[in-house]
């Protein structure tokens, strides 16, 4: 909370999974009080701040959250940092101590920075003719792989963060291998974690091998961790049978050439040429985006136990 000069209240709240949000009350609007009575309510969906004088059942004020120019975020070692301000745009911010990673951006940061250079991608030109199209078709492809790769892995963790106790366990058990399982691995992480102030699901993740470009391995990973069922999320199962083919479209494009005009020539016939153009590069934004969002909805619903 803070107070401006000219009497503006405003309570901030901020997450991870929700960014930073401000509601904010005109102490013009109430009477001379000396003691206040005030209420916050935080939810995914929404932030609710109430003033009024202490004592007083009417005349009480509210205000509904709005995403905030100024940004708060809590550091690994506790710092609480401001970030931008208003007209002051910042993105992608980064804080090192000692060699060691104190803020990074979330996971939503990472999925909107993606989107963002693939928008501006597209506003290049080239005298190339089509080849160009096709490479900024790629590396379109390309990016919106890596960001659901980094998306995933960060969402993964700093849910956590957010107050919900992942299944370490659950995570371990599915992504080891039998002779992990058997000889006692998961003991050891937990003497690591402990040594090194990590929480043990955060050392589970980095000592297991998870391919967040497998789309199977990012199903499993949220349902082992949160119980969150991917296909389950409100997503048409089509979609997530595109999101597939895109994935394995970059692939190929990583193993063949970044310059693949057909991007599914292995398969023609009898399947229909899939080119490598602008209007694939906008339907796999679409794809993309649509995944994304629902499991960020998903991991933003998820409460947790008493």
């Amino acid at each position: 909370m803070d107070r401006t000069a000219d009497r503006l209240l405003r309570f901030y709240h901020s997450s991870p999974g929700t960014g930073t949000r401000v509601a904010s009350i005109d102490l013009r609007g109430l009477p001379e009080f000396e003691r206040a009575f005030l209420a916050f309510v935080w939810s995914p969906d929404e932030i609710r701040f109430h003033c009024g004088p202490r004592g007083v059942e009417v005349g009480m004020l509210q205000a509904v959250g709005v995403p905030s120019p100024v940004s708060f975020r809590v550091g690994r070692d506790g710092t609480v940092f401001q970030l931008g301000d208003v007209g002051l745009q910042v993105m992608g911010v980064r804080v090192q101590q000692s060699g060691k990673h104190v803020l990074a951006p979330t996971a939503l940061e990472v999925w909107q920075s993606t989107l963002q250079a693939v928008e501006l991608l597209w506003t290049g030109k080239s005298d190339q003719g089509f080849i160009f199209e096709v490479l900024q078709a790629t590396s379109s492809l390309s990016m919106l792989v890596t960001g659901l790769e980094n998306y995933g892995k960060t969402r993964l963790l700093e849910i956590e963060t957010e107050g919900i106790t992942p299944d370490a366990s659950a995570l371990f058990t599915a992504f080891s291998s039998r002779a992990e399982r058997e000889s006692g691995r998961f003991a050891e992480l937990q003497t690591q974690a402990t040594a090194t102030g990590q929480s043990i699901f955060a050392t589970v993740v980095d000592n297991v091998r998870i391919n967040f470009q497998n789309f199977d391995d990012l199903k499993r990973a949220f349902r082992a961790s949160y119980g969150i069922k991917v296909g389950e999320i409100g997503v048409d199962t089509a979609v997530l049978g595109e999101l597939r083919r895109l994935i394995g479209y970059r692939h190929r494009i990583v193993h063949v050439s970044p310059l693949l005009a057909m991007l599914n020539q292995d398969k023609v016939p009898p399947d229909e040429p899939v080119f490598a153009n602008r209007a694939l590069s906008e339907r796999a934004v679409t794809v993309f985006r649509s995944v994304v969002e629902a499991l960020h909805k998903a991991s933003t619903d998820i409460r947790p136990q008493p």
